[in-house]
Formats: structure tokens, sequence, C-alpha cells
């Protein structure tokens, strides 16, 4: 069986939890919870949460300092990524 990632980001630690646990149900591999700050001049966690920005300026993605990463198995890829999608994850 073929694995895929996820890296996945939310704006809050229970819409990530909530959707790592579907995935924990779905047999994921791994799932891991994590939050960055965006502390000026704090080198790659800064340059990460600037870049959540779009280039068109869409702020629907502003606030996404938790990260989600899993590892799926691809047959059941794209229902993982519909689970993270309804838990208000942008992937």
């Amino acid at each position: 069986m073929a694995e895929k990632a996820i890296l996945a980001y939310f704006h809050s630690p229970e819409q990530a939890e909530g959707a790592a646990a579907k995935l924990k149900a779905l047999r994921a591999a791994e799932v891991q919870v994590d939050r960055f700050n965006n502390e000026i001049g704090r080198g790659f966690e800064s340059a990460m949460a600037d870049g959540m920005l779009s280039v068109d300026g869409d702020m629907k993605s502003v606030g996404l300092d938790i990260i989600l990463a899993a590892v799926i198995d691809d047959s059941v890829y794209d229902q993982a990524c519909r689970v993270i999608e309804s838990a208000g994850g942008s992937i």
C-alpha cells in the first residue's frame, strides 16, 4: 500500500485535534498537531506564518498557526482531505 503525506493548517487546536481523531479512525500511520509562532525575526517560523497570506491577499488564511501533519494510506487520501476541510482546515 502506498502512503501520502498531508500538511494542513487550522485556526484553532480544537479544529486540528478533531480532524486528527478522525484521521486516526481512518488508520493514519502518523498524525501530529503542533503550533508555530509568528515572532518577527524568528527565521523559519516567521517565514511560514507570513507565507500563509496568499498572493492575492486572501484574508481567510490569516491566523492559520496550527499545523496538522499526517501520513495516510493512498486509498483514503481524498476522504482524509475532506475530513480536514470539513473541520475548518486548509491543505
